[in-house]
């Protein structure tokens, strides 16, 4: 029972950092926007910073993903979760599209 309740949180703790990914990915420039909108000091710098980090951010926590999900299927030779697997060709697919699109948008707005 104990190990159950384990693949439950580890799903959801899954699931969450795939849509925190996303938001971060997508919405970067809205952030980086907001973040800098408070200064009135070279705030076109500020905001590169602040989005090369968000971008960063949001491509290493696609990339971190799929190494827990190896980890823990590993450890807890759960085989026959295909929910996990469900969630890493989602994380997969979804942050292939999410990169590339942020990357893409700092390209742009670094010139």
């Amino acid at each position: 029972m104990i190990i159950k309740d384990k693949i439950k949180e580890f799903r959801i703790f899954i699931f969450i950092n795939i849509i925190l990914a996303t938001v971060i990915g997508n919405y970067a420039q809205n952030i980086a926007y907001y973040i800098v909108g408070y200064y009135s000091i070279n705030t076109a710098q500020l905001y590169l910073y602040i989005l090369t980090v968000l971008t960063t951010l949001s491509i290493i926590l696609f990339l971190i993903i799929p190494i827990l999900i190896h980890l823990f299927v590993k450890k807890h030779e759960s085989k026959d979760e295909y929910l996990l697997y469900i969630l890493l060709v989602a994380d997969i697919s979804i942050g292939i599209l999410t990169s590339i699109f942020s990357v893409f948008v700092l390209a742009m707005s670094w010139g």
